[in-house]
């Protein structure tokens, strides 16, 4: 018999986690492609590390930073797992994505 008020346990696999910390630094729009994160989860806790495709001519320190604490945030509310360190390598940059070039015809009134 289960006593009323007692709650059980959700455990997540280290991958699933990652899975789900690569999913959150994508939502950053100055992210282009698919992060790459690895890194180690202990209980509650974890540390994050992450390769990044950062969109130029974006400020990549400013968006390291926002995707850190972005990621702290998120992470915390989707799982309940403290990510106490955020580990971010810039591996490539591309350039960011530019607005179609207007036709003919869009320029007549």
């Amino acid at each position: 018999m289960t006593v009323p008020g007692t709650r059980g346990t959700t455990s997540i696999s280290d991958r699933a986690f990652m899975k789900i910390a690569e999913e959150v630094a994508r939502e950053d729009d100055q992210v282009a492609g698919r992060p790459h994160a690895s890194g180690s989860l202990s209980g509650s806790v974890a540390a994050v590390r992450f390769d990044l495709t950062v969109r130029y001519p974006a400020p990549v320190r400013g968006i390291a930073a926002h995707i850190r604490e972005h990621v702290r945030e998120r992470v915390r509310e989707l799982t309940g797992v403290s990510v106490e360190n955020v580990d971010i390598d810039v591996v490539e940059l591309v350039p960011a994505q530019r607005p179609a070039p207007r036709t003919r015809e869009e320029d007549r009134p």
